[in-house]
Formats: C-alpha cells, sequence, structure tokens
C-alpha cells in the first residue's frame, strides 16, 4: 500500500461518546488528533454516536472523495453492526455514496496489536511494584451484551492471548453486563495481588463509577484523578485482604493510535 493512497484519503475515527459523561470521549479525541499531526490522511475527523461531531452528519464534513471509517471501540457488536451503518448510511464494508467511496474497518479491539497494549500496561504494574508474577491475577474487565455476544467473544479472545504470554498466575475476564459478573470477583480470584483493567476505550461512566465501585475502592481516590490526567495505574488498594492496582482503559493506551493508523492505512489500499 502507497502512502499516496492513505494522503487522498479521509480518516473518521468513530467514537461512543456520552451526552452525560463528555469525558468519554476524550481518547478518540486526542488519537484524531495525533494522527492529524501525522499528516498521513488528507483528512482526519472524529465523530460520535451520543456527542457531537454526530455519525450522521460527520460524512457531509469530510470533501475527500475517499473515506476510511475506523470504529474506536473496543469489541464487534451492536455499535459496529447497527448503529454506525445505519447513522452513517452504510451498506457493507464497502460503500458507494454521493461520489464517495467508504470503507468500514473491524474496531481497533479486535487487532493484533490491542492484547500488547494490554500487556505492556500490566508488565509496567509488575516490574515498578516488584510483584511475582505467581502472586498476581489479571482482571480484564468488559462490558458484555445480552443482546450481541460478539461483545464478550473478543474479551475473552483477549484474555487468552495475555494468558499464553505467561505473564500473571491468573488471566480472568469478567462483565459488566454478563456472567461471569465482575460483582463476583472476591468469589473467583484466589491470587493476593490483583490488576484490573477495563477492556473498554475510556474511563467513562463505566470505567470511572461503575468499575471501581464493583471491585470496592472509592471512586473519589485522589489516585483515580492521577490515573485519568497521567495514565498512571491507582493503587495499590487494600480490599478484601488482597491488593488491587487498577489502570485506565485500554482505548486511553497511545498504542491505539497507531492501531488506528494500520486499520486505516490497510483499508485506504484496498
Amino acid at each position: 500500500m502507497s502512502l499516496k493512497s492513505a494522503s487522498e484519503t479521509a480518516l473518521v475515527v468513530v467514537g461512543h461518546g456520552s451526552a452525560l459523561t463528555p469525558g468519554s470521549s476524550a481518547p478518540t479525541r486526542a488519537h484524531a488528533d495525533l494522527l492529524r499531526k501525522r499528516g498521513l490522511f488528507a483528512e482526519v475527523h472524529a465523530a460520535f454516536w451520543k456527542e457531537a461531531p454526530h455519525l450522521s452528519e460527520i460524512l457531509d464534513r469530510v470533501t475527500a472523495d475517499k473515506v476510511v471509517v475506523v470504529p474506536n471501540l473496543a469489541c464487534p457488536g451492536y455499535i459496529t453492526g447497527t448503529v454506525i451503518p445505519h447513522e452513517m448510511g452504510l451498506t457493507g464494508p464497502v460503500t458507494e455514496r454521493k461520489n464517495k467511496r467508504i470503507r468500514l474497518t473491524d474496531p481497533v479491539g479486535t487487532h493484533p496489536g490491542i492484547a500488547e497494549a494490554v500487556a505492556s500496561r500490566v508488565r509496567a504494574v509488575i516490574e515498578e511494584s516488584v510483584l511475582p508474577a505467581d502472586q498476581v491475577c489479571l482482571l480484564l474487565i468488559g462490558h458484555g451484551s445480552t443482546r450481541n455476544p460478539q461483545s464478550s467473544l473478543r474479551t475473552h479472545a483477549v484474555a487468552d492471548e495475555l494468558r499464553a504470554m505467561g505473564l500473571a498466575a491468573e488471566v480472568r475476564a469478567a462483565f459488566l453486563e454478563q456472567e461471569p459478573k465482575l460483582e463476583d470477583w472476591r468469589d473467583v480470584i484466589t491470587a493476593p495481588n490483583l490488576i484490573a483493567l477495563p477492556f473498554m476505550i475510556s474511563n467513562g461512566l463505566h470505567g470511572a463509577r461503575d468499575v471501581p465501585a464493583l471491585l470496592g475502592f472509592d471512586a473519589d481516590a485522589p489516585e483515580l484523578v492521577n490515573m485519568a490526567e497521567t495514565g498512571t495505574p491507582a493503587g495499590p488498594f487494600e480490599v478484601s485482604g488482597r491488593r488491587l492496582w487498577y489502570c485506565r482503559a485500554v482505548g486511553s493506551e497511545p498504542l491505539v493510535a497507531d492501531i488506528i493508523a494500520d486499520l486505516a492505512l490497510a483499508a485506504a489500499g484496498g
């Protein structure tokens, strides 16, 4: 694929967004800003389902006749399969409309590099806190969905990849909306040290409030404010006889911008 193909292509990075917690869109906006500065694409836009600029209007802002849409989402599911196509008027992986050719990629969470983004954060916690790997459990926390099983399948697959890396004695997946439930973590995890990381794009309402509450520590702890600002994992917290470190959502990791670029460059050359 030539860089000329990308230089003639507009990139639209799609996020969930939120009317209640506007900060949840920050990672998507930050990745779009970084990619815009790199100058690989003719244009770079961010668009959202739940906040402006909205999916339904973003293509009207694009001037290039070649467009790549990359969902900045952790898993395939209802949003990638139903919401994005409906809101953007897409008919499949490639849509021809109004003199534009629009290519829709898989979400960033399906990229092979996403497991390494998680692993690098976990390794940093283990090394900085001098934790014996055989006394650590990594808990990967997904949203889950009873509406679309693809959501949990990808989270489980990434957990399998991390388990194969031998990072910790235990690697488990847990979910907010389906089994195994995050609220039951005390019943299944035996390791004295727990590293919890949301397999989500941002620390929005779920990552900032719901997950800390279910894990059993104060969502208003100063360490969480520092984590949101700097990316430094919060903790250790003493919870139910364990030490617990909490990492920001994987979608906030800088490596995700590279993953978005990789997906977009591959599509631009297709």
